[in-house]
């Protein structure tokens, strides 16, 4: 008897919330914090504060939409059933190219820090480095999720530990004079810094594109609180010390910015350990986003809209979602359009983010039989407050993108746009049917 090929429930808490924060640290704590302390000055670790505000109100969100109905590619799934069609497929469209872009970002960012070791006179090319990188992983990707999981917790659990090392060693060496120093723009500019560090929390809400993957359905709301809670921690007491051991100019200006802090205090120790740290914390982020990049790309073609990326291998992996994935993952990096891709990223998580704050207050209506059965975390009554701040708070931050960030995030969507309508009129009837159903156990031949 030939076995069904399906998604297999092998994750629990850990490997969960290893995937989920795993995504979450990474490239941007250790080249983002730097870029936005150019901006807020020694007061970066205010604006991982103030960014860390509507990171954990989309957490809340993401949580009580997880325990409503756990689904792989929630980030289409969540705004097509409870929204709008079009506005779902939008968001995982925009969302399939805010992962697979942080896929080129991260096996780059790796091969940056492994050229920063010190002591070391030759250089790997980045380009064909970071081609490696994609590759090695998408091996490990293709052989399953457990496979991941194990990879991703070995990689979590180093970085976690090696981050609050790196923090407990660095605050008794804090200059408080240096702290004093303060933002060069005001809070103006710790705002803006705020903004930019929202790439560094963006993929708090991955946790609804792996729904079917976890062992218990309580298993995701746990994981997004882990998840939330350890960045921030993690985030706002490293930065604290990077200011604090050196003044914020010169942590702005470094090449690898928490290698030059770690030098201050770790000597030439400290370096080669922070590099291994953000090694770890780069490669958690590369592996989960092949991961979940395949699983968003896996709900779209579940409806038939997106063709052919829906098929199974036999470890459990949308392995088709996977190679398409990583194949432009690859030509981003070759054709070195990645800076374009990471001005979209930001704008793309926080238009998910909109659009799953707004999934809370249209699902009791839309679904008030389903809604009821919802045994875990609801948002309803008072409650509502949260998604309501999380909603303006997001609408403010995507604005102040700028213009330039949202022209290409608007010329991507109108791409998808098109898509979606070429797709439709060729197989309304079908099509439409099956946006009309929830998909979780649904296997297309």
């Amino acid at each position: 008897m030939v076995e069904k090929k399906q998604l297999r429930k092998e994750l629990g808490v850990l490997d969960a919330t290893s995937i989920v924060a795993g995504i979450v640290i990474g490239a941007g704590l250790f080249i983002i914090t730097g870029i936005a302390a150019k901006y807020a000055g020694a007061l970066v670790w205010v604006s991982y504060l103030i960014g860390a505000v509507p990171v954990i109100l989309i957490g809340i969100t993401t949580a009580s939409l997880s325990t409503f109905y756990p689904v792989e590619g929630g980030s289409y799934v969540y705004p097509s059933r409870i929204l709008h069609p079009v506005l779902g497929f939008l968001t995982g469209w925009a969302m399939w190219l805010a992962i697979i872009g942080p896929v080129a970002i991260t096996a780059q960012a790796f091969v940056n820090y492994l050229n920063a070791l010190p002591g070391v006179s030759w250089r790997m090319s980045i380009a064909a480095g970071a081609v490696l990188i994609t590759i090695v992983f998408f091996v490990i990707n293709y052989l399953g999720v457990k496979v991941v999981a194990k990879v991703q917790d070995v990689l979590f659990l180093f970085l976690v530990f090696g981050i609050l090392a790196f923090s407990l060693w660095g605050l008794p060496h804090i200059h408080i004079s240096y702290l004093k120093l303060g933002s060069p723009l005001g809070w103006g500019g710790v705002l803006k810094a705020a903004s930019l560090l929202i790439f560094a929390y963006a993929g708090i809400t991955i946790a609804t594109d792996i729904g079917e993957e976890v062992k218990a359905p309580s298993v995701l709301p746990k994981a997004v609180l882990l998840g939330t809670l350890i960045p921030i921690v993690l985030y706002v007491v490293s930065s604290f010390v990077c200011v604090g051991v050196l003044p914020w100019d010169e942590f702005a200006s470094a090449e690898a910015p928490y290698a030059s802090a770690a030098s201050k205090f770790m000597g030439s120790f400290g370096v080669i350990f922070i590099i291994l740290v953000a090694w770890a914390a780069i490669l958690t982020s590369h592996n989960g986003e092949q991961a979940t990049a395949a699983r968003v790309a896996f709900s779209l073609s579940r409806d038939k809209i997106v063709p052919g990326l829906h098929k199974i291998n036999k470890y459990g992996i949308p392995h088709v979602a996977l190679i398409i994935g990583d194949a432009i993952a690859i030509f981003l990096i070759v054709t070195g359009t990645i800076e374009l891709v990471a001005e979209i990223v930001v704008a793309a998580f926080l238009f998910e983010w909109i659009m799953f704050h707004l999934c809370i207050f249209f699902l009791p209506k839309k679904y008030p039989d389903m809604y009821e059965k919802t045994e875990f975390f609801k948002l309803e009554g008072w409650k509502l407050i949260f998604p309501a701040i999380g909603l303006a708070i997001s609408v403010y931050f995507f604005i102040l993108q700028g213009a330039r960030p949202l022209a290409y995030f608007g010329v991507w969507l109108a791409i998808g746009l098109l898509i979606y309508y070429i797709r439709v009129s060729q197989n309304k009837e079908e099509v439409t049917t099956l946006i009309r159903e929830w998909p979780r156990g649904r296997y297309l031949e």
